[in-house]
């Protein structure tokens, strides 16, 4: 006997694959290094500082500037010349000049006719007379005043592009203490070949953090050995090529440039880098007696040379202004 089940059949579904599109390479590398620009490392957000310091330093660069337009005057003077002249790194404001200096006679402005007028109170009148010689603080209002437009908006696109990135990984104390050690370094550092010159603006400040930043690059490219043509393509377009805008555009136009206060910020900026992050042209990066020699020899260095330029600072008179005894 032959017996026959019954069996249904149901009907399935057709199988459907659905393939996504695939994602640019070059859309995605460019997307990547602009990425990289922000944050140094593939590390998430949240792993992050927030920029504070650099975003706040910014605004107070730009107020700063736009009240150069105020429409005051005193003594003859505009407001942009008044706060030039009161907050820029000039020695002999800082520092006494020699009596047989001081007392010297000069000839007097259009304002004081049918008077004596000595070197002292003509010098004292353009320092303005609040702590003078003794005014301190151009130390550090140097770093907020700037000449023009283009001046401020040079240092403001610098401080972006090394500041964000390294106050994100490192956060604000460190680039804090970079900022300023380098903005002390800069001024000092010119001081010693331009002792009758002054000095205004942020670039020593931001050099520093160019120099932190290039020592922190190239110890990422011996760590990341896979993207070290993209750190290298962001070294080469991010900080050799505005430093060598920084260099000819001047001398095209025939600027002064304080290049000395550049070289004595970024070396403070470099020695802090090596001193925190070890020397990076060594070709073993992991922690050896070498390394670690290099990174005490950096911080020795760097104290060395700030109490060298103090020493020089405080143990010098100011020099002789010849414009102001010949020609005032």
């Amino acid at each position: 006997m032959h017996i026959q089940d019954n069996i249904e059949l149901e009907t399935e579904e057709p199988l459907t694959i659905q393939f996504e599109k695939p994602i640019s390479t070059k859309k995605n590398n460019i997307c990547l290094f602009f990425r990289g620009i922000v944050n140094l490392d593939n590390t998430s957000s949240r792993e992050h500082h927030r920029p504070i310091f650099i975003i706040s330093m910014c605004i107070l660069l730009v107020f700063t500037h736009l009240s150069t337009y105020v429409y005051v005057a005193w003594n003859g003077q505009n407001f942009h010349s008044i706060l030039i002249n009161l907050f820029r790194f000039f020695v002999p404001c800082m520092r006494p000049t020699p009596d047989k200096i001081r007392m010297r006679t000069v000839s007097c402005d259009s304002m004081m006719r049918n008077q004596t007028c000595y070197y002292d109170d003509a010098l004292k009148k353009m320092c303005f007379s609040f702590m003078y010689p003794h005014q301190l603080w151009r130390m550090v209002t140097a770093n907020l005043i700037h000449i023009n437009w283009v001046h401020l908006l040079a240092n403001l696109s610098q401080l972006f592009l090394y500041g964000i990135p390294l106050e994100r990984k490192y956060g604000s104390v460190l680039v804090i203490f970079i900022y300023w050690l380098s903005e002390l370094g800069s001024g000092l550092t010119y001081m010693i070949k331009n002792r009758a010159d002054s000095s205004v603006g942020a670039s020593g400040s931001v050099y520093g953090l160019m120099l932190f930043l290039t020592v922190d690059r190239l110890i990422a490219m011996q760590v990341n050995t896979d993207r070290w043509i993209s750190i290298l393509i962001y070294l080469l377009l991010l900080v050799l090529l505005p430093i060598v805008v920084t260099i000819i555009v001047p001398i095209a136009l025939r600027w002064t440039v304080a290049h000395s206060a550049h070289v004595g910020g970024g070396l403070m900026g470099f020695l802090v880098g090596v001193g925190k992050l070890g020397f990076p042209l060594l070709h073993n990066h992991q922690p050896n007696i070498c390394r670690t020699t290099c990174r005490y020899l950096a911080f020795v260095f760097l104290s060395l040379y700030c109490v060298i330029i103090l020493i020089v600072f405080f143990l010098t008179n100011a020099p002789t202004i010849d414009w102001i005894l010949y020609n005032f």
